[in-house]
């Protein structure tokens, strides 16, 4: 590599007795795929090199200094050197190496890149020992250029994965038929883009307040810690419902992992910020790169999220009354062919009732079609009210119900249940009554067709007997 044939004319001129040592040590760092590995064996090497007691790295990450690889002779250097902070505790960092101080911090820095710092403390050389000057600016060079390197190719390998991730995130994204799973499969690759341990998203409920919704990574496991309560104070803190529409972070605590801070992405569709990414995160920040590619993840995520929230609602109005606001006749038909096949899998029996309103065109003709339309809207209501939350209730035709009884077959118990229905319809406000036709699944039909034509007759047949009755066979 470049660096070893540098070094390689470099011993010429420094001298095999420093210049032998560090190309060895180079080969061995090149070999290393990680770069934690490679530098901390330049850090434990560099103790014989630089003849010091303590060779520390610190690189420099969103315009802070990390420490990235320490050596040290004994423990006690250890204490001295975590009891510091860099840079504040430090001297200046020098562009020349000063040899006759006990203290080095020398830069790392590539092409006026800064990079970090190297810190040599303990330095005990004969101060005329000029090689080892001319050594160490020499060292310093060629370890910048490797660190350089290294982290232009992490970089590389990371914007590609990550890049592929983005695309088979937005295929992955664009095909998923629910919000639910959209969130679950975005999270989970979200996480995988930053290399995170986890997170949640918060979104906006039905009634108004802020949800924690599909939690992925450590979130999502089974544990005792409450982290729901726990991460509630930061929401609280925030005051987060729909306040910003920039990223920003949070610094927590009181965790048993450790976390330190959570980055806050908005989640946005052409309305406006309608959520928001919750990444749970050790100290490290996360690189411009990856927040580049993060932040188009996200606006792949709204994207997809108002799609399906489109769709939901084109397909709530299309199977939906406007009028009353309970299920139509394409939507019935649609819930009808669901309870069928759910009845069979539980071995259920269900009651398909069709409810004609009697005197209404009398109503409409003499109070007029406002009146009309407000007596379709309560008893709509009022029948809604009266059955359980699984049974099911749609206007199909002008003044007719339909509705299904789950989980109850005829019987006396039946009658009284329907019975008790006609009388929450309060139809005497309209003077009004009903007809009620009734068939039974499976027992009188196996499809949608012969129940609803059964049922039909029925009602029929109820209303030339003379209107107000409930026909079930």
């Amino acid at each position: 590599m470049l660096v070893e044939k540098n070094m390689a004319n470099e011993s010429l001129i420094i001298g095999s007795s420093y210049a032998e040592p560090f190309l060895t040590t180079i080969q061995e760092m090149n070999r290393e795929e990680n770069l934690l590995r490679a530098l901390n064996l330049f850090t434990q090497r560099s103790l014989e090199l630089f003849k010091c007691n303590i060779a520390a790295i610190y690189l420099l990450n969103q315009g802070r200094y990390q420490s990235f690889s320490v050596a040290y002779r004994e423990d006690k250097h250890l204490d001295s050197l975590e009891s510091r902070r860099f840079p504040q505790d430090f001297p200046m960092i020098s562009t020349q190496v000063n040899y006759l101080d006990d203290e080095w911090v020398l830069p790392l820095t590539h092409f006026d890149k800064n990079l970090g710092a190297l810190v040599l403390s303990g330095n005990y050389a004969r101060p005329s020992d000029r090689r080892l000057a001319l050594f160490v600016e020499k060292a310093i060079s060629m370890i910048s250029s490797f660190i350089f390197e290294r982290k232009l190719r992490s970089d590389s390998f990371d914007r590609e994965q990550a890049l592929t991730l983005l695309l088979q995130g937005t295929e992955i994204l664009v095909r998923t038929d629910s919000e639910e799973q959209l969130l679950s499969e975005a999270g989970e690759m979200a996480m995988e883009i930053l290399f995170l341990p986890g997170g949640f998203f918060l979104l906006e409920g039905s009634e108004g307040s802020w949800e924690i919704r599909s939690p992925f990574g450590r979130l999502r496991q089974a544990m005792d810690w409450d982290w729901q309560t726990w991460v509630r104070q930061y929401i609280s803190k925030e005051e987060c419902c729909l306040r910003s529409a920039t990223v920003h972070s949070l610094e927590i605590e009181d965790n048993p992992f450790r976390w330190e801070k959570v980055w806050i992405y908005p989640l946005q569709t052409h309305s406006g910020v309608v959520g928001e990414l919750w990444l749970m995160n050790t100290e490290e920040d996360i690189t411009d790169q990856k927040r580049e590619i993060l932040a188009a993840f996200i606006r792949v995520i709204g994207v997809a999220l108002e799609t399906i929230r489109q769709r939901d609602e084109l397909a709530r109005l299309a199977n939906t009354d406007r009028l009353t606001g309970i299920l139509n006749r394409q939507g019935f038909e649609q819930r009808f062919r669901e309870e069928m096949a759910s009845s069979l899998r539980r071995n259920s029996n269900f009651l398909l009732l069709l409810l004609d309103l009697d005197m209404f065109k009398q109503l409409n003709d003499s109070q007029g079609h406002p009146v009309g339309d407000l007596a379709l809207k309560e008893i709509a209501q009022n029948l809604r009210a009266a059955v359980r939350e699984q049974d099911i209730v749609a206007r199909t035709g002008g003044d007719e119900f339909t509705l299904v009884l789950t989980d109850i077959a005829m019987s006396e118990e039946a009658l009284h249940v329907i019975e008790r229905m006609r009388k929450s319809m309060h139809l005497e406000e309209y003077d009004l009554g009903v007809s009620i036709g009734v068939a039974e699944f499976p027992m009188e039909g196996q499809t949608y067709d012969e129940l609803y034509r059964l049922a039909d007759q029925r009602l029929y047949r109820g209303k030339n007997l003379g209107k107000g009755n409930i026909i079930t066979d």
